[in-house]
């Protein structure tokens, strides 16, 4: 590991001179590349990483899914090891995580907002993604600033020799993909559109409501979410290539209504007026990179990758009334929210073959943050004959911070059957008077014990300096991202991973896993019917506390010629430590003992497929009173608690199903045909909980479900 840090500067010097490799003298297509991509995924136990699943384009793209788009996330949520949440939301709590702390990174830039609607589906388009690797544990030193997991998302080159494409229109979004070469051989280009068309579909119904409602009541709004991905990629030289990609995600809500009403005032008199209230909501995503890749000699690649990564949101919403017969505005309140999270970054990574026995990867990274959000309220009153009220309140922060990190790890092949992976990352952060820093030791081994066994064991240490400064556990765009400050620490987490990989019989998998982590410096907000917790010293309204989380994981899967099946099962606990709550550690909202995932593929004939994926697991966790203390002997007294999260809801089951159609056209065209039926039983599994009491004064919880049956029928076209 040394060597390849004090040889990197002779190295690059001498790079002018050393000669191409003798494979690529010559400009040419890889047309290997995709099926030697496809085995590696295949073997699994091949990698000396713990907790590492790869997925290729064909995966991402197929299965049933709520109204026939496929979601990247939603993938994820049915592995082992991972907790979704609410139903039908992005939501991914790996491992005991608190779901804002997963790295998400498209073309090697952090991507912080990845979600769409409040998390209904999620930012990433399948149909430019070329492969997609998700780390649960042993993480590698190169991947750092979060500590729950690694989503690292790379989109696919445009094709150099041909222009093709598609278009697929589903339930509430339509998508269209195009690439081919720009100058064919060197320069292609990838290009992706998508957007719903929820806000067409709304006006019926609202051209109804009003209808119906008469001139006394009208409404409008509707929401509308749109993404563009694109990717340029020029060929220099066989050795030398250059990517320019982009990403634009935007989403645009907005609801008003007017209703006249009759009002009487302190003196008896009444007043015709007029009640109007708009809501506007706009939030989005934003990232560009450019990245070098170079390759100095077979035994020494680098990548320097260029990027700016931006999340936002607006929110606001404005009330007033009219009183007609005076024609003065009586009453306004105005109330705007933004928020913003910036981020700019050089990133150098390199690949160096000393020998057979090591391959060593180092690098360093330079990143500068943005952090800042604004709150204005206004409020004013006029009343007849006396002065008017008025009332404004406006908060605001901003932060800044620097954020440069260096690693180095090292691929060491000790035998035939022994590969241990020993990696270093050293990161600072300063922000406003306070610097950070932290050494995370990544250690990774793999013992084959024969050719179809393999044994895994990991130690990492990982930093988060970003916290997420949200009041409620939903994705939405009031959500602040702040860094860590002198009394916010950075969140920090240490896991050891380890378990048998296993393919005994042809086309059989089989994988045990096992993992206990640590979480140390975690913030909840301690605030209570507040939507929006303070801006200014926001670190006063969380409290700080600790985690952890073990459990068993198994994955058993079986290929054969037109029939895929694969199992999951996770066992796990997941607990919290907080003394400004409960005296002891207790069970967190997303403690699900277990968890069982069932995915079957089958193509009945060439061009028919039925997909089938099956989802059971203990239910969530939420806080109910313990008893209730009657007060003067009536009901309706003092709410006592004897633990957070002392509840468990009823276990959460569904069967999604799909039914892929793949017909050639004359023109020898590709029309897909996706019928999906997500919950196809029904299942109306609890979203809401609620106390509720019976006649007699005893108390008892009742829980509503809130989604039913979704079936949706989608179309794909590929020319």
């Amino acid at each position: 590991m040394h060597k390849g840090l004090f040889l990197l500067i002779p190295l690059f010097l001498m790079s002018a001179a050393l000669p191409a490799p003798a494979a690529a003298q010559q400009m040419h297509v890889d047309t290997l590349r995709s099926a030697t991509v496809t085995a590696i995924r295949e073997k699994m136990r091949n990698t000396t990483q713990t907790g590492l699943m790869r997925l290729d384009a064909d995966r991402l793209r197929s299965g049933a899914v709520a109204f026939g788009t496929p979601d990247v996330i939603k993938q994820l949520q049915t592995l082992p090891g991972v907790a979704a949440g609410n139903e039908l939301m992005s939501g991914l709590y790996v491992h005991g995580g608190d779901g804002n702390d997963n790295l998400f990174l498209l073309d090697g830039v952090p991507l912080y907002n990845v979600s769409h609607f409040g998390g209904l589906f999620s930012s990433f388009n399948t149909d430019v993604i070329e492969s997609l690797d998700f780390y649960k544990s042993g993480f590698p030193a190169r991947y750092g600033g979060r500590m729950s997991s690694v989503v690292d998302v790379e989109t696919r080159e445009g094709d150099l020799q041909a222009w093709h494409g598609s278009v697929s229109l589903g339930l509430i979004d339509g998508r269209l993909q195009l690439e081919g070469p720009v100058i064919p051989g060197r320069t292609s280009v990838n290009l992706a559109l998508r957007r719903s068309w929820m806000d067409v579909i709304t006006i019926p119904a609202i051209a109804y409501a009003n209808r119906r409602n008469g001139e006394d009541q009208t409404v409008s709004g509707g929401y509308a979410m749109s993404d563009v991905n694109a990717r340029l990629t020029h060929h220099f030289s066989p050795r030398t290539v250059l990517d320019l990609s982009f990403y634009s995600g935007l989403d645009n809500l907005r609801a008003g209504q007017q209703k006249r009403q009759t009002v009487t005032d302190a003196d008896g008199r009444t007043h015709d007026g007029e009640n109007e209230m708009r809501l506007r909501v706009r939030w989005g995503s934003l990232t560009g990179a450019a990245a070098l890749r170079h390759t100095f000699a077979p035994q020494l690649k680098s990548v320097t990758r260029l990027y700016y990564s931006r999340s936002h949101s607006d929110t606001g919403y404005d009330f007033s009334f009219w009183n007609w017969q005076d024609g003065a505005q009586t009453t306004s309140m105005n109330d705007r929210n933004r928020s913003y999270v910036r981020e700019a970054g050089l990133k150098s990574d390199w690949d160096w073959y000393p020998d057979s026995f090591n391959h060593v990867r180092y690098g360093l990274s330079l990143q500068r943050h943005w952090y800042g959000s604004g709150r204005e309220f206004t409020y004013e009153s006029f009343r007849e004959g006396a002065a008017a009220d008025r009332d404004a309140d406006n908060e605001s922060g901003a932060y800044s911070s620097f954020e440069p990190a260096l690693y180095a790890e090292d691929e060491i092949f000790l035998s035939y059957n022994f590969t241990l992976n020993a990696g270093l990352r050293y990161a600072l952060f300063a922000t406003k008077g306070k610097t950070w820093h932290s050494l995370e030791p990544r250690l990774s081994m793999k013992w084959m014990l024969n050719r179809d066994y393999a044994f895994k064991l990991s130690y990492t240490r990982m930093s988060q300096f970003a916290h997420l400064v949200a009041a409620m556990y939903m994705d939405l765009p009031s959500n602040n991202w702040m860094p860590s400050t002198a009394q916010a620490r950075p969140m920090r987490s240490g896991q050891v991973a380890g378990g048998l990989y296993m393919t005994p019989f042809p086309g059989v998998t089989l994988n045990l896993e096992g993992w206990y982590k640590t979480m140390e410096h975690l913030l909840v907000y301690n605030g209570s019917n507040s939507f929006l917790p303070p801006l200014t010293e926001w670190e006063k309204s969380f409290t700080e506390g600790s985690g952890r989380s073990w459990g068993f994981e198994a994955e058993a899967g079986w290929a054969g010629e037109k029939l895929d099946v694969t199992a999951y099962y996770t066992l796990s606990w997941t607990q919290r430590y907080f003394d400004a709550f409960y005296t002891g550690w207790y069970p967190d909202r997303n403690d699900n003992r277990h968890k069982v995932n069932l995915v079957l593929n089958w193509q009945i004939v060439p061009w028919l497929t039925l997909r089938l994926n099956w989802n059971w697991h203990s239910g969530n966790r939420i806080t109910f009173p313990s008893h209730i203390v009657k007060e003067n002997g009536v009901a309706g007294g003092r709410y006592v608690y004897d633990a957070p999260y002392n509840t468990q809801l009823p276990d959460y089951h569904r069967l999604d199903l799909s039914l892929d159609g793949n017909f050639r056209t004359k023109r020898g065209r590709n029309l897909g045909v996706n019928l999906s039926v997500y919950n196809a039983y029904n299942r109306k599994n609890a979203s809401l909980a609620f106390l509720t009491t019976d006649s007699e004064g005893n108390y008892s919880g009742l829980a509503y479900g809130l989604v039913p049956i979704i079936p949706t029928l989608s179309f794909s076209y590929r020319f």
